[in-house]
């Protein structure tokens, strides 16, 4: 079982998230990630909250016996911070052995989650792997406060506004390997064009079709233009800037939608 886009981790965010925050049942945590078919995470090492380091779960331990550990430990919620060499790198510092730690992870799914407090305080850094097995982290203790934040709403308006002038650029100027990217399916579902049944997981986690809409959309857009080592200087003055922004509007996405 291999995942090549960030979907591993943004359903392993809102599935702890949803579970800190006691909104959904144990069974529809693992339910989400059987109908997508991922399997369920195993927290395979944990230098932060498992024992002796903390009073967390001991590891190896399940993706649900872990959350339980992290409210213990005075975790509210896990983001999403996608990873690629275009976007601002917003994963707080690690020192060497968690760099070298989380790198494999980060470079196939292109994301890492960040565990955080209710003060949004990052208190570790979680890598997926391929199989499910996730790594947790030392981390700096940084505030999540970036100057750019945006509410969920607006992150999402952005998102479908940048799809739509990235549709259009790359109409005006097909390019080969941009040109038969899923432009128009993006913009169907970011419309609300689309049957709910393909965002089920993520919507029985965060209990808002639009908010899985939206994080379904962006987290195949990051996917799709991760692929591009530097989308701004792709095809030139009018197609580089529109992938720039449509790639930049969907890692908002998926690091605002995640923190709710």
């Amino acid at each position: 079982m291999r995942t090549t886009t960030p979907l591993l981790p943004v359903l392993f965010a809102t599935a702890v998230t949803a579970r800190l925050a006691r909104r959904v049942a144990p069974d529809t945590v693992t339910h989400a990630f059987e109908t997508v078919g991922l399997p369920v995470p195993l927290i395979v090492d944990d230098a932060v909250f498992a024992p002796p380091a903390g009073a967390g779960a001991e590891v190896p331990a399940g993706l649900l016996v872990w959350a339980a550990g992290l409210r213990q430990a005075g975790a509210a919620r896990v983001r999403v911070e996608p990873v690629h060499p275009s976007l601002p790198l917003r994963v707080p510092r690690m020192d060497r052995a968690g760099r070298r730690a989380t790198a494999r992870a980060s470079a196939r799914t292109h994301a890492l989650c960040v565990v955080e407090d209710d003060a949004g305080t990052a208190l570790a850094v979680v890598a997926l792997g391929s199989e499910g097995d996730a790594t947790a982290v030392p981390c700096a203790p940084a505030v999540y406060a970036p100057v750019d934040d945006v509410s969920p709403a607006e992150a999402s308006r952005r998102l479908r506004e940048s799809v739509m002038r990235a549709l259009a650029a790359v109409e005006a100027q097909p390019l080969e390997g941009v040109r038969d990217l899923p432009w128009r399916d993006w913009q169907a579902d970011l419309s609300g064009d689309h049957d709910d049944t393909r965002h089920t997981a993520l919507a029985a986690l965060t209990g808002d079709h639009d908010t899985a809409r939206s994080l379904h959309t962006a987290l195949h857009v990051h996917g799709s233009l991760s692929a591009l080592q530097v989308p701004a200087q792709t095809g030139g003055d009018a197609v580089g800037p529109a992938l720039a922004a449509v790639h930049g509007a969907a890692a908002r996405v998926l690091t605002t939608l995640t923190r709710q």
